[in-house]
């Protein structure tokens, strides 16, 4: 029989006292389990491993569950450049806890944050005591959510990011009884982006009349993250920081192979992409400019 961290850490990390017992285990079994520090009991019937995320075990401390932008963060997608954490509680619920002590001069523990919290009040939103995940709401009503809440270059990114882990049947599915404005956002998502800087990439390019082309095929070489239609300019997308010298310069390796098949690389990063929009899209103008011929 599974241990009550195995089974709380199935479920997320974190699990209701209805849960547990579903599972097979007993009150006795919940408080030696505590007592011995296999689990923590963060708040009344509810239950964290050292699994569980930080911002889940917050939700769960407040008495909600994550929704929009932050739990589209839990499941890999998009979520944007909102920092608030958002909630969503039953339209009914009572008895929520501070996601921070009273007192700031207690140490912050790691189910507690100074983060601002944005709290949803929604009819039949309360923490199912016996669903698959208390901590936050399923992919689909986040999906839902975020389309509603964020900015458009949000929702359509985390739309685009979506579109690597659901079929576009089920896609379709979800935004069917949705407002004419979520299935306009949902028209305009593309599969092909693998992260949500590729989105912003795409999206802004558009914008300017430019089309991204993405996950292109190179014979020899391997996908590239895009090629700006008509051109043989080559953006490649750095989602993150390199962490070790080889990966460095594996990119350089690649980027000389491209440029002896008559391509010219665009390189930007993370943080250029996200503070400096500007000099990117300098860049690559700059770029279509002077290489204009057709690929």
């Amino acid at each position: 029989m599974e241990s009550v961290r195995q089974i709380v850490d199935r479920l997320g990390g974190i699990a209701t006292r209805q849960q547990l017992i579903a599972a097979g285990r007993t009150g006795l079994d919940l408080t030696i389990a505590v007592r011995g520090g296999e689990v923590h009991r963060i708040r009344q019937a509810r239950y964290a491993s050292a699994t569980a995320m930080v911002d889940g075990v917050v939700a769960a401390r407040v008495g909600g569950r994550l929704a929009g932008a932050s739990a589209a963060k839990s499941y890999g997608l998009w979520p944007g450049f909102d920092e608030r954490l958002h909630i969503v509680v039953g339209a009914t619920s009572s008895r929520l806890r501070t996601n921070a002590p009273p007192s700031m001069r207690v140490q912050l523990s790691s189910d507690m944050t100074r983060r601002p919290i944005a709290l949803h009040w929604l009819q039949g939103a309360e923490v199912p005591e016996l669903g698959p995940e208390c901590w936050r709401v399923s992919i689909a009503e986040t999906l839902r959510q975020t389309v509603r809440w964020a900015d458009a270059e949000t929702a359509i990114a985390c739309l685009d990011t979506a579109r690597l882990k659901l079929p576009a049947s089920t896609m379709a599915c979800i935004f069917e009884s949705e407002p004419e404005s979520s299935k306009r956002m949902l028209r305009a998502s593309r599969p092909g982006s693998e992260s949500g800087p590729e989105s912003l990439v795409r999206q802004r390019l558009a914008a300017i009349g430019l089309e991204l082309i993405q996950q292109v095929p190179v014979p020899g070489i391997g996908r590239l993250d895009g090629r700006i239609a008509g051109t043989k300019v080559v953006l490649e997308i750095d989602s993150s920081y390199h962490d070790n010298d080889r990966s460095f310069e594996s990119d350089r390796i690649r980027d000389a192979e491209l440029a002896a098949r008559g391509y010219v690389v665009v390189r930007l990063t993370y943080r250029q992409i996200t503070t400096d929009w500007a000099w990117c899209e300098r860049m690559v103008l700059a770029a279509v400019a002077r290489f204009h011929d057709a690929a």
